[in-house]
């Protein structure tokens, strides 16, 4: 029947602690066959090192805190609360004998799929609509940098093919790069930040519209699907990316252990194509619909150490689906890519149109998939004709969510700077799209970065008589008139109102400046009638703030008496 490779965990023991623990310092990490359990049916692959798997404790989940909406659970990483993955290959035919064989070791936690993977790549056919300057504009890109939006002190791992930084800045992007945090998934290959250019220096172009100054991790998980010239073409499976996981997982711990918590967005254009590439739905080792697979339990606990994780929803769409969907679109939004710990990105054009290749929704494990559209099939890196697929999409949108990061940074401490904060965030600021409301086609509606500024920055609003007590008091008329601010040339004299001591509709009529005469009935005015809202940077606020201040220069000075 032919060989199959299936992801193996198993329980802590102390000679996988010790092989964990001596990988640190390996170049190329590998197993010691003396730290796993003997099974004849299993032939393990050795160059494939221990991945640990921290512990996780389900808890009652919190009514009171409303930004936390994951999965209520805690994680330990001790080694001894760790499970341990590895991986191997063994006959089709044998592995429920595989299973039982592995539990008699007593070690044994479970025996899982580890389907094939690829990159969402771009479709072919149609041209670009638009280009990347117009998606800066529709993303409101210059409003998130006037607010220092700009993917400043943000991690944004790249989980794709590898980057080219030299085409990257070629293309006038600059993002800073950190080779050091970087990986590869054989770095004799692929070395992190010199890939071959192709889909995932794409992916890193399309981040930095929206976060030019974010700080790129070349995580280098997928083999190209085209073989190098000379080359053999090589698989990616899901268990390089639970190495790739790890890695990351790694750094997220080390921040936290030392008290500097790291804010890092990670972005994954990139999955499960069809159902045959799994084991099937019920299975205990299945991938697409298990919250089990220690790939989607692994996800889950590297979003709860603080990574917004961005996927892309794939290019299964009924309309226009990949060749490699095999004509399967209903539900095709598959395991780590509907988890409920990720923010699920769909694809529409620049005229805010879905493209017919975006993946439609029910997501496997979570219902609600996707949650968000990104702009993707316009002229961009140059990689191809049109950075397309959910692939751009999905960078697009991880840029955005980095810009966000610079201004509300992790913090484990502030509920609402938790990964599922963030994704309420740019839900709830989505510009909706299709019916009203959330849908499958859209999800909430696409990318709003006008939306989350004004969110983030809402415009402050001044109360006078807290900010200047001594001119609230109740005082009799007739009122000084001091001189009136002189506008720059060319600015219209603002409309006086008719009462100008009148209260009644007074915020439509602006700020009352004195009168010599008053009318009947207001004589017991009061300086209650200061108390108003001045809105931010307007014009009104300038000549109303200058008058106060000739209000207040009189006061100081004695050129009136209280009465």
């Amino acid at each position: 029947m032919g060989k199959i490779r299936v992801i193996i965990e198993l329980s802590h023991n102390k000679k996988l602690e010790s092989n964990m623990s001596a990988m640190m310092s390996e170049a190329a990490p590998r197993l010691d066959k003396k730290a796993v359990p003997e099974l004849k049916l299993l032939q393990y692959d050795e160059s494939f090192g221990p991945v640990a798997l921290p512990g996780t404790t389900r808890i009652e989940f919190d009514p009171n805190n409303l930004y936390d909406t994951s999965e209520a659970f805690s994680i330990d990483t001790s080694m001894e609360a760790s499970t341990y993955i590895v991986r191997g290959e063994v006959e089709k035919g044998d592995i429920d004998e595989l299973t039982n064989e592995a539990a008699k070791s007593g070690q044994l936690v479970g025996v899982f799929a580890d389907p094939q993977i690829q990159s969402m790549q771009v479709c072919p056919g149609a041209g670009p609509v638009g280009d990347h300057l117009l998606v800066e504009k529709l993303l409101c890109v210059d409003s998130m940098r006037a607010k220092g939006m700009d993917g400043s002190g943000v991690m944004v791992a790249v989980v794709d093919t590898g980057v080219n930084m030299t085409f990257l800045n070629s293309k006038g992007k600059t993002p800073s790069f950190d080779a050091a945090r970087s990986w590869s998934w054989d770095p004799s290959v692929v070395t992190p930040g010199n890939a071959p250019v192709g889909h995932g220096t794409m992916c890193a172009y399309d981040v930095c519209i929206a976060a030019p100054k974010a700080t790129i991790l070349d995580i280098a998980l997928l083999h190209g699907l085209l073989a190098p010239p000379g080359g053999v073409l090589m698989d990616s499976f899901l268990s390089d990316a639970i190495r790739a996981y790890g890695h990351l997982s790694s750094i997220l711990q080390a921040g936290l252990k030392y008290g500097k918590p790291q804010t890092m967005v990670i972005s994954n254009s990139w999955g499960m194509f069809h159902p045959s590439w799994d084991w099937p739905v019920g299975a205990p080792g299945n991938y697409s619909d298990n919250p089990n697979h220690p790939f989607n339990k692994l996800v889950a606990t590297v979003e709860k150490l603080g990574a917004d994780i961005v996927f892309a929803a794939g290019n299964c769409g009924k309309d226009c689906p990949d060749g490699r969907c095999q004509n399967v679109t209903d539900r095709s939004i598959y395991g780590a890519n509907s988890s409920s710990s990720v923010l699920c990105v769909a694809g529409v054009d620049t005229t805010k149109t879905r493209v017919g290749y975006s993946a439609i929704g029910p997501g496997r494990l979570t219902i609600m998939k996707p949650d968000i559209c990104g702009y993707t099939h316009f002229k961009g890196s140059g990689v191809y004709a049109a950075d397309g697929g959910t692939s751009a999409a999905c960078p697009v949108v991880s840029g955005v969510v980095a810009a966000v990061r610079s201004a509300r940074p992790y913090n484990p401490s502030q509920a609402n700077t938790a990964p599922s904060a963030i994704r309420n965030l740019l839900t709830s600021t989505a510009t909706d799209l299709g019916s009203a409301g959330y849908d499958y086609l859209h999800g909430y509606g696409v990318v709003n970065g006008c939306g989350i500024v004004k969110k983030l920055f809402p415009k402050t609003r001044l109360d006078l008589c807290e900010r200047f007590p001594k001119l609230c008091f109740p005082i009799k008329p007739p009122f000084p008139r001091p001189p009136l601010p002189k506008f720059p040339v060319g600015r219209p004299p603002l409309p006086r109102p008719a009462n100008p001591l009148s209260t009644a509709g007074m915020e439509g009529a602006g700020f009352p400046y004195a009168e010599d005469e008053v009318a009947p009935g207001e004589e017991d005015a009061s300086w209650e009638a200061l108390r108003y809202v001045i809105e931010d940077s307007s014009p009104e606020a300038i000549f109303q703030l200058g008058y106060l201040k000739g209000l207040m220069g009189k006061m100081e000075s004695g050129g009136w008496e209280e009465k």
